[in-house]
């Protein structure tokens, strides 16, 4: 019981930035429902986790690369504890589950390639080399691709632009802001030999690490604007103006593509832009609510079990959708409305993720977690995809 408690304490304990768990745990249920079909632009939950991830994470390395206490050991150890165990498990449920424990050649090349975080990098750059079998790897895995990436080029790139310029603010802003700015030059170099019509588009310039960077990049930016200018806090409401202003665009914009509310993957040159204008929303809104005192438990609790809350509902839906006409599941779809199924699912959702939180997360989180309780920034943004 004792364990229970303290796990419980843990999922319900209002952090440093309490706008940011709001802001995470509205990501989180943006993209949960967005998959049972209840809100058709949820996928944009991805695009404010990786801001989010930017922000917290890249707080973490400005602050320990200012103090001069920066390891990289010790910062890769405990992204390893907290991103591995719950990510593996969910692997190893994808393996008998999705794909029925057969273990061949295929299996193992997949595998490797999930443990590895080269599910879509691989095919992608080397696709002579990956076949990979996708009922191995967790389904929207996709973005824990970026994150790793994130964490393997962000604490290498913080370091050196500090040290070149003797940890003086504005050159790191200055690094920052043209990283973000250079993401349409990317993603435009990457597909300039597409066609309009070519459905690589959305493999191409959505789902890898120099397709969204950018989205991360802008979340260190507000995590470095935050710290190095005067009295943030105050600027709030303009902040807020400017992202719920930018949102409107966005969402003007996306209502009146049709094609692309039905299936987002349709999307093509406009990915090209797309995350610049969504990390943006994203940033307004960080450096707009992150100091807001929303502490209600369910919302904390929410945000606590986002990451297992991304994996464990995506591999739920797999699984449910494959026996959806069958059993109790047909009985659940002939009884109730299709949103109240939804809803029923969801909640069942919340509940394994919960189950998965106790029995796979906490037990390494407890490894590294600072005895103090200030764990806000060691908690991570760990996203899982649409």
């Amino acid at each position: 019981m004792g364990y229970i408690k303290e796990h419980w304490g843990y999922l319900t304990g209002v952090g440093a930035y309490p706008g940011v768990d709001c802001l995470r745990a509205m990501a989180v249920a943006l993209v949960v429902l967005y998959h049972f079909h209840l809100f058709p632009v949820g996928w944009v939950g991805v695009d404010i986790f990786f801001v989010l991830s930017g922000f917290l994470i890249g707080g973490i390395i400005l602050d320990k690369t200012t103090s001069g206490r920066f390891d990289f050991v010790e910062f890769y150890k405990k992204r390893a504890l907290r991103i591995l165990p719950i990510y593996y498990f969910i692997m190893l449920l994808c393996f008998v589950l999705k794909a029925g424990g057969v273990f061949d050649f295929i299996a193992v090349k997949s595998m490797i390639s999930g443990m590895l975080f080269l599910q879509t990098t691989g095919p992608y750059f080397f696709p002579g080399y990956f076949n990979i079998n996708e009922a191995y790897i967790p389904g929207g895995s996709w973005s824990l691709v970026i994150e790793e990436m994130f964490y393997l080029i962000a604490p290498l790139a913080i370091v050196l632009v500090s040290y070149l310029s003797g940890k003086k603010p504005w050159p790191m802003l200055v690094a920052l802001v043209v990283a973000y700015l250079s993401g349409i030059a990317v993603r435009a170099a990457m597909t300039s030999g597409f066609a309009p019509d070519d459905s690589s588009w959305y493999f191409a310039s959505f789902i890898q690490f120099h397709s969204r960077y950018d989205e991360l990049a802008v979340g260190v930016l507000a995590a470095a604007y935050l710290r190095f200018a005067r009295d943030v806090r105050s600027q709030s409401a303009w902040w807020i103006s400017a992202a719920i202003i930018l949102s409107f665009l966005f969402l003007v914009y996306i209502y009146g593509k049709p094609a692309f509310l039905e299936k987002p993957f349709l999307i093509t040159r406009d990915t090209l832009w797309l995350p610049t204008l969504l990390g943006a929303i994203g940033a307004c809104f960080v450096l707009g609510a992150y100091w807001v005192p929303l502490q209600a438990k369910p919302i904390v609790l929410l945000a606590r079990l986002s990451y297992p809350l991304y994996l464990v509902h995506i591999l739920f839906l797999e699984i449910t959708n494959r026996y959806v006409g069958s059993g109790l599941l047909r009985w659940m779809a002939d009884t109730f409305t299709e949103h109240g199924l939804s809803v029923i699912r969801i909640t069942i959702c919340v509940f394994l993720s919960y189950l998965v939180s106790l029995l796979v997360e906490y037990p390494f989180i407890r490894m590294y977690k600072k005895k103090d309780n200030k764990r806000v920034s060691e908690d991570g943004m760990e996203v899982a995809p649409v």
